[in-house]
C-alpha cells in the first residue's frame, strides 16, 4: 500500500508548483476564448492537473538508483496479452463455491495490479465525457494515448535517464488501462450529474467575460513582460553596432527598463490602439472614453504612474537601505527620510490594490490617474450566441 500512497504524497508537495505551469497553457487557453476562467472551471481543471500529477507519480515513483537499476537483469518487456489473466488463474486463491477465499484472493498481486490498472485511468474517462465532451471512440484513442505514454515512459528507463528500464513495459497495462478510460466514459454521468453541462459552463464564462477582472490583467501583464525578455533577448544581437557609450547605458537595470516600458508599453500600444501582446491573448484593451484611438499621451501617464512610478521607488527603498549604515548624521536623516516615503507610497500601491481586490474593483490608481479604463474586447454577439 505504501507504494500506492507515497506517489500521491509527492503529488500533494509539488502540485501548487507544477499545477502553475501546467495550468497556464488552459488559462491563456479560455482567457482567450471567454475572457473568464469561473470558479467551478478553475476548481476542474486543477483536479484534473492534479489527477494527471497522482497518475504519473504512481507510474514512475520510488525512483530508485542508478546504480541499482544498473545491476537488473530481469526482462524489460511483457508483450504476451492477455498474461495477466492467465496468471490470475493460475495463482489465485479464489474459489466461487467458497466466500472464505474471496477476501484473500482480493489481496493477491494478481488481483490487485490488474484493478489498480484499471482504475488508474478511470477518472480519466469521466474527465473525457464530461469535460472535453470526447466521444467513445476518442476516449478510448486518449486512454490508450495516456496509457502508451506510461509504458513508453516505463521503457525508456524514465526518458534514458536509467541505464535500462526499472519498471516492466507491459502490453496487458495498456490493454487495462484503456479499459479503465473506457469504463469511466461510461460511468460518468453517476460523477457529474450534479454539476452544470460544459456547455452552461462555457455560456457563463462568455457572459462574465465582458467583466475585465484584476487576474485577467495579471494574466496579460505575464504574457507582456515574457514577451519583453524574448525582444529584448533578440536585440542583444544587434547591440554590438551600437556605440560603446550606449552599449554602456544598457547596463543600467533602469535605463533598460524604462526604454522598455516607453518601447513596449507606451509606443507599441499607442500604434495597437490600447493592445499589448498579452492583452491580445486575454482579449482586452485600455481605452480613453469618447476617443477611438487611445493617445499616446494618456498612455505615457497611465505607465509612468504604474512601471516607473514604482520601479522608482522601489530603486530609492533599496538604495536607501543598502547605504543606511553611515557615520555622517545628516546623510543617515535625509536615507531614513527617502526610504519612509518611498516605502509609504509603495505600501499605499498594495492598499490600492488590496481594496480592488476585496470590493471587486476593475480601476486602480494609474487607471484614474491617466483617465483610462480596461475593456474587454469579446464581442457582443459572442455572449448571445453562448446563451442558445
Amino acid at each position: 500500500m505504501n507504494s500506492y500512497i507515497f506517489p500521491i504524497k509527492a503529488a500533494v508537495i509539488t502540485f501548487p508548483f507544477l499545477a502553475m505551469l501546467i495550468t497556464a497553457p488552459f488559462l491563456i487557453y479560455y482567457y482567450r476564448k471567454y475572457g473568464q476562467l469561473g470558479k467551478l472551471r478553475s476548481l476542474i481543471l486543477y483536479s484534473f492537473v492534479f489527477y494527471l500529477l497522482c497518475a504519473y507519480y504512481l507510474v514512475i515513483l520510488p525512483l530508485p538508483s542508478i546504480s541499482i537499476v544498473a545491476q537488473m537483469t530481469g526482462p524489460r518487456y511483457e508483450l504476451h496479452l492477455f498474461q495477466s489473466w492467465e496468471n490470475f488463474i493460475n495463482q489465485t486463491v479464489l474459489q466461487l463455491n467458497n466466500p472464505s477465499t474471496y477476501l484473500p484472493a482480493m489481496k493477491q498481486s494478481v488481483f490487485l495490479e490488474p484493478v489498480f490498472n484499471i482504475f488508474l485511468l478511470f477518472p480519466f474517462g469521466v474527465y473525457c465525457r464530461y469535460y472535453f465532451k470526447f466521444s467513445l471512440g476518442k476516449t478510448i484513442l486518449a486512454s490508450f494515448a495516456l496509457s502508451l505514454f506510461f509504458e513508453l515512459t516505463q521503457l525508456s528507463g524514465l526518458y534514458f535517464i536509467y541505464p535500462r528500464p526499472y519498471r516492466l513495459f507491459d502490453v496487458n497495462d495498456l490493454l487495462h488501462n484503456t479499459l479503465g478510460g473506457t469504463f469511466g466514459f461510461a460511468c460518468a454521468p453517476l460523477f457529474t450529474f450534479f454539476l452544470p453541462t460544459r456547455s452552461e459552463l462555457d455560456s457563463e464564462s462568455l457572459a462574465k467575460g465582458q467583466q475585465v477582472t484584476l487576474l485577467r490583467r495579471f494574466v496579460a501583464m505575464v504574457i507582456d513582460w515574457i514577451a519583453i525578455g524574448f525582444l529584448s533577448s533578440l536585440l542583444k544581437f544587434f547591440t554590438n553596432i551600437l556605440p560603446a557609450n550606449l552599449r554602456a547605458l544598457f547596463n543600467y537595470p533602469i535605463a533598460s527598463f524604462t526604454l522598455a516600458v516607453m518601447l513596449y508599453f507606451m509606443l507599441l500600444m499607442h500604434l495597437w490602439n490600447g493592445q499589448t501582446i498579452g492583452k491580445k491573448v486575454v482579449r482586452i484593451k485600455v481605452v480613453e472614453p469618447d476617443r477611438e484611438h487611445i493617445r499616446l499621451w494618456s498612455l505615457v501617464k497611465r505607465y509612468s504612474a504604474f512601471y516607473l512610478l514604482l520601479y522608482g521607488l522601489l530603486q530609492i527603498f533599496n538604495y536607501t537601505m543598502t547605504h543606511l549604515p553611515t557615520n555622517n548624521h545628516s546623510v543617515f536623516i535625509a536615507y531614513v527620510t527617502f526610504g519612509l516615503m518611498s516605502l509609504g507610497i509603495l505600501l499605499l500601491f498594495l492598499f490600492n490594490l488590496l481594496y480592488a481586490l476585496i470590493r471587486r474593483k476593475t480601476r486602480l490608481f494609474h487607471d484614474k490617474a491617466s483617465h483610462t479604463y480596461t475593456i474587454s474586447t469579446l464581442l457582443k454577439k459572442e455572449v448571445e450566441h453562448a446563451n442558445f
